[in-house]
C-alpha cells in the first residue's frame, strides 16, 4: 500500500494541520504540522507517516523505545498512533528546525574545531544516556543528528533509532549502517557500545573536513578503507583533536573508549568539552 500523501492545509487524523513537507526517506514522509485542538493546540511538530510494512515494523520498534527516553540531546517522540484498518503508522516528534548535521556542515564547508567539539559534546551526552541504559545506537552519522534553535544557540540531538540494539542481545548481526561510519568489527558480525564510538570518530572527521575518513570516488575502495580503517589526517589539526580522532578511530574495539560515558570523562579531563 502506498503511504498516503498530504498537501499543505490538509488535516491529518483530525488534529494536525499540514504546514509543509520536511523530508522523504525510506521510512516515510515527514511533515511540518500544527496542532489544531487538544493538548497540542497551536504547537508545531514533525509528523512522520509510514505504511510500507518494512518501515512500519522498524518505526514501531523505534517508537516503543523512544517514547521511554527523556534526554535533552535525544529527539523527543511526543506520541504515536497505528491505524489497523489502513496499516498506517503516525509518529509525532518535536520539530528540529535547523535540520540535520550533514546539511549544516556542508553549507559551511566544514566547521572549526571549537564548533565541531561543541556539537560532539551534545551528541556524546545523548549517546551516554543510551549506553548507560545498555543500548547501542548502531547508526550514528550526520543525517541522524538534528539541530534545534534554543535562544541564540543550536542544540544538537541524536535521532533515528531504527537500528537501535540492546547490548549483548544480538548473536547473528546483519551489517547495516552507512559505509564511512561503520566500525570494522561490525563487518565481522560483532557490535559493541564502542562501535558507536568509532562512528563518532567518523562524525567528528566529517564535521571538520566535510567528508568521512574513508571518502573516495570508488565505492569498493571506500568499503575496503572502512573495513581496514585506512585514512590519513591533515597536518593542521591541533594535537589534542588529532589524538582524540586517532583514539576514536582505533581499529581494535577493545582499545577504544568502551562507552560514551568514558568518552565524556576524557573530553572533560582534556578540556575538549
Amino acid at each position: 500500500m502506498e503511504t498516503p500523501t498530504f498537501k499543505e492545509g490538509d488535516l491529518i487524523l483530525g488534529y494536525y494541520r499540514v504546514l509543509g513537507v520536511i523530508g522523504r526517506g525510506d521510512f516515510g514522509i515527514v511533515y511540518k504540522v500544527r496542532g489544531e485542538r487538544g493538548r497540542y493546540k497551536g504547537k508545531i511538530f514533525a509528523l512522520k507517516v509510514a505504511s510500507n510494512p518494512y518501515a512500519v515494523e522498524n518505526l514501531w520498534k523505534e517508537a516503543q523505545t523512544l517514547i521511554l527516553f527523556n534526554h535533552p540531546n535525544i529527539i523527543s517522540l511526543q506520541s504515536y498512533l497505528y491505524k489497523k484498518d489502513t496499516k498506517e503508522l503516525y509518529l509525532l516528534y518535536e520539530l528540529m528546525d535547523v535540520g540535520d548535521l550533514k546539511d549544516w556542515v556542508l553549507s559551511k564547508g566544514g566547521l572549526s574545531e571549537k564548533e565541531a567539539l561543541r556539537i560532539l559534546w551534545n551528541v556524546v551526552n545523548g549517546l551516554a544516556y543510551l549506553h548507560s541504559r545498555g543500548y547501542i545506537h548502531s547508526d550514528i552519522k550526520p543525517e541522524n543528528i538534528f539541530g534545534k534553535k534554543v535562544l541564540k544557540s543550536v542544540v544538537w540531538k541524536l535521532g533515528d533509532f531504527g537500528l537501535l540494539k540492546i547490548r549483548g542481545a544480538t548473536s547473528v548481526l546483519d551489517v547495516k549502517g552507512t559505509v564511512g561510519y561503520i566500525a570494522p568489527e561490525v563487518f565481522r558480525g560483532e557490535i559493541h557500545r564502542s562501535s558507536d564510538i568509532f562512528s563518532l570518530g567518523c562524525l567528528l572527521h566529517f564535521m571538520l573536513f566535510g567528508r568521512d575518513p574513508f571518502e573516495t570516488e570508488d565505492r569498493k575502495e571506500k568499503l575496503r578503507r572502512n573495513k581496514e580503517v585506512i585514512y590519513s589526517l591533515p597536518e593542521d589539526l591541533s594535537p589534542k583533536v588529532r589524538e582524540l580522532l586517532e583514539r576514536l578511530l582505533e581499529r581494535d574495539y577493545r582499545k577504544r573508549f568502551r562507552t560514551a560515558v568514558e568518552l565524556k570523562d576524557y573530553l572533560l579531563k582534556e578540556g575538549l568539552a
